[in-house]
């Protein structure tokens, strides 16, 4: 360990911090953990959530709906003395990540893709702008979706950022500082015979529109919606949009969104009946009450987040 490392961890996450990308701390260094959340770190800053035992655990989640704090920052590289960064990716930070290991650098070539940080191993990382819709990580060794050696880091994720390092060596930045457009990712390439729908495999393809639930909202406004608060069905209609891929984390939202806007956590239960019915059928595995409720009600140990505001085409 280097004597500076942490405190060069330190600045970088701060720099990133400031321009609104959020990040967790990492093992780093030459541990065995490097690319891992560094538990001690976050059970340090209070970021936790129980076991089934009832215990605490380390937990990065909240930092995927909000930035970490300056006291946070220096709890984690100040006091506990992390070496590693991880940047989250998704929507709050505004990016998704493609990373792309050794077997994946020739396509990477041939699309003429000039990475943004150079791996340890000799891989790359390309960063775009997060596309407004919900990118699920993905990754080629998981699905089939995506050519060999591609993975995408999007909602939910994170990915090493420089200055951090592993036992192979450092995450370096290239001179690259144009960020891949979504305009150079081909919808469609093929390596080795096999074709692969590359664009919507990474997630950046906008999500099929839903059928309208006017029903629904008819039968649910009168209980939840006012002219103080943002009406309730519009944050169901956004939760929804995250069944296909987890119908916990819509649920979640949901509970984040209603405390935001104002609901008591009472309210947001009895939402969260109404969520269920919606997505009930997204998946082919049942979805229970229980569940939604669960959700929500853990969205309500979080940090208030700002409320919604209105805007025209928003508030018909």
């Amino acid at each position: 360990m280097y004597d500076d490392e942490a405190e060069r961890v330190y600045e970088a996450a701060c720099h990133l911090v400031r321009q609104g990308i959020s990040v967790i701390p990492t093992g780093g260094g030459v541990s065995q953990g490097a690319k891992a959340p560094h538990k001690q770190a976050l059970i340090a800053s209070g970021h936790t959530s129980l076991n089934t035992d009832g215990e605490p655990r380390a937990s990065w989640k909240p930092m995927q709906t909000q930035l970490p704090t300056a006291q946070d920052l220096n709890i984690w590289y100040r006091q506990v003395r992390a070496r590693g960064l991880g940047m989250v990716t998704g929507e709050l930070s505004g990016y998704i990540v493609i990373d792309v290991d050794l077997e994946g650098l020739p396509l990477m070539h041939e699309l003429g893709w000039k990475p943004h940080v150079i791996s340890p191993s000799g891989g790359a990382h390309l960063y775009l702008h997060h596309p407004g819709w919900y990118v699920q990580s993905n990754a080629s060794k998981n699905k089939k979706t995506l050519p060999p050696g591609f993975d995408v880091r999007g909602d939910g994720g994170y990915i090493m950022f420089p200055p951090s390092r592993n036992r192979q060596g450092f995450y370096r930045r290239t001179e690259q500082r144009q960020r891949l457009r979504m305009e150079e990712v081909p919808e469609t390439v093929t390596v080795a015979g096999e074709t692969y729908r590359l664009r919507q495999a990474l997630g950046l393809t906008p999500p099929a529109p839903q059928e309208p639930r006017s029903a629904e909202r008819t039968s649910f406004q009168p209980s939840f919606s006012d002219e103080e608060r943002c009406p309730m069905f519009l944050m169901l209609d956004r939760a929804a949009d995250y069944a296909a891929d987890s119908r916990n984390k819509g649920a979640f939202m949901l509970g984040l969104w209603a405390n935001a806007n104002g609901y008591n956590m009472g309210e947001a239960l009895r939402a969260a009946g109404e969520y269920t019915d919606i997505v009930q059928g997204v998946k082919r595995t049942p979805f229970t009450l229980e569940e939604a409720q669960k959700a929500v009600a853990s969205a309500f140990t979080y940090p208030k987040k700002d409320p919604w505001t209105r805007r025209e085409e928003t508030y018909p």
